[in-house]
């Protein structure tokens, strides 16, 4: 009874309604059971350019993401945890040693070869709303290595690093456009799609988990996840896929529109 209730209440404030799901035939699940993500399969190339923000100790989603399409990839978290995880799985994979498993799903075990590995570019600082230096706040929990400049401010344990924008980044590394966002940061979800909205960025997809959820009691969280869905969704974005927990995957209407007419044309051949 109470778990209906929630689900009612769930709809009503507008985060967990069916209609405003518009799903693609062609979505494929990539990644690990908990950091993994639905995306169209049949809109990735090897020019496709990625941006993945988030890493902490499961790239699962990224590496698979460069496995299947080799698209151009880059990775961007300041934590030195981070850093640390992607640099071993580069010795480890150079080495020809066993790929490990996702410390939080046995099941998934890292399949991604050195050359593929090491063309990914790791950049050691956050997604931010401007460039600027922040100080993170460690969630004082076990086996649990990011930080967040928003969420476990209670925390002794923090650390300054520095951050940037999604705008900034695309003009540092000369991108046009992205073809997908993948924002996985802690609570910072918010903060960067006002500035990709402000800034009027070219991102094609945008894949973000509205982290809050595991972190807040009540629905004040709630409400604020179904308005920053709204705000993609008036900015320009279709909500293709949402999980219970609110893994959230948004294509951009003129891409959308792309996708859906490839699926009526597979349907009349």
């Amino acid at each position: 009874m109470v778990s209906r209730i929630k689900r009612i209440g769930k709809r009503l404030i507008g985060v967990e309604n069916p209609k405003k799901v518009f799903p693609l035939r062609s979505l494929t699940y990539l990644g690990s059971t908990y950091q993994g993500y639905w995306i169209p399969s049949d809109f990735f190339n090897k020019n496709s350019i990625c941006y993945c923000v988030g890493a902490g100790e499961d790239i699962s989603f990224d590496t698979e993401l460069k496995k299947i399409f080799d698209c151009k990839l880059f990775i961007f978290d300041p934590t030195p945890a981070s850093k640390s995880h992607f640099d071993d799985l580069l010795r480890i994979s150079r080495n020809n040693e066993p790929m490990p498993s996702i410390r939080l799903d046995n099941s998934f075990t890292y399949d991604i070869s050195y050359e593929k590995l090491k063309e990914i570019r790791f950049i050691e600082r956050g997604v931010w709303s401007h460039k600027d230096r922040l100080k993170f706040y460690d969630a004082d929990r076990d086996n649990y290595v990011s930080h967040s400049a928003v969420l476990f401010k209670d925390s002794a344990n923090t650390i300054e690093m520095p951050v940037d924008s999604v705008k900034n980044f695309m003009h540092e590394f000369r991108h046009q456009s992205i073809d997908l966002l993948k924002l996985e940061i802690e609570g910072a979800e918010y903060i960067v799609i006002d500035s990709i909205i402000r800034d009027r960025a070219d991102i094609k997809i945008i894949a973000v988990e509205f982290d809050e959820i595991f972190h807040k009691k009540g629905i004040t969280h709630l409400i604020r996840i179904a308005n920053y869905r709204r705000k993609l969704e008036q900015a320009g974005y279709v909500l293709v896929h949402s999980t219970k927990h609110f893994k959230s995957t948004f294509v951009r209407k003129d891409v959308y529109a792309i996708l859906k007419n490839k699926e009526k044309l597979e349907s009349l051949n």
